[in-house]
């Protein structure tokens, strides 16, 4: 599978410093402060501490506390990385969503989007607004109101968000170059990239 090679580099161990060390332990606690992270996300963030302590704070939020139920914010999240062709998010967001018990014919589903047949009403609700929100940074009275019919108030803020959240995310990891490491290659090929590889 062809990669660009990536903008910005993941930190080196010579690079770690006590603030990178913090990033480290924002998502994965102390012994990621220690012995530093696997992820290539945090590992590109951490060459700037500043910017990826608070943020990271701010994300683990959207996917460990937020009031949003997972299945939700889990097709939201894929919806934002399969329309932006944000090939890490997707990838990384299918492999932590099969550990959360969506199924592959889910992300099928979302490749064809809101209207494809099997979803449920505040699933679709879910997926139009994320188009909405995506192409209008705004949803209209029938697209706030169908999700109102689901989503209390303080579900509403964690969706609007998360999804906010993810489509800066997208251009981020677009942007930077982040790389696919080889559980998330094998995803890719299994089921398929936005852009068209694999399935």
């Amino acid at each position: 599978m062809r990669q660009d090679p990536p903008r910005i580099p993941q930190i080196t161990r010579a690079e770690w410093t006590d603030s990178v060390r913090d990033v480290f332990a924002v998502f994965e606690g102390r012994r990621a402060r220690e012995n530093g992270s696997e992820n290539p996300v945090i590992r590109t963030f951490a060459q700037h501490p500043a910017l990826a302590k608070p943020f990271l704070t701010f994300n683990r939020h959207l996917l460990t506390t937020s009031t949003l139920p997972v299945r939700l914010r889990q097709l939201a999240i894929l919806r934002v990385a399969w329309t932006r062709c944000a090939r890490y998010m997707w990838a990384s967001h299918m492999r932590l969503s099969l550990q959360l018990g969506l199924t592959p014919q889910d992300f099928e589903a979302v490749r064809l989007g809101p209207e494809a047949p099997g979803w449920s009403e505040p699933e679709r609700a879910v997926l139009r607004a994320v188009e909405q929100l995506r192409d209008r940074s705004d949803l209209d009275d029938a697209a706030w109101n169908a999700l109102a019919r689901h989503l209390d108030r303080h579900q509403m803020m964690d969706f609007l968000f998360t999804v906010g959240t993810y489509l800066l995310l997208a251009l981020a990891f677009n942007a930077m170059r982040i790389e696919l490491e080889p559980e998330l290659q094998e995803l890719a090929g299994r089921y398929g990239l936005p852009g068209g590889e694999g399935r």
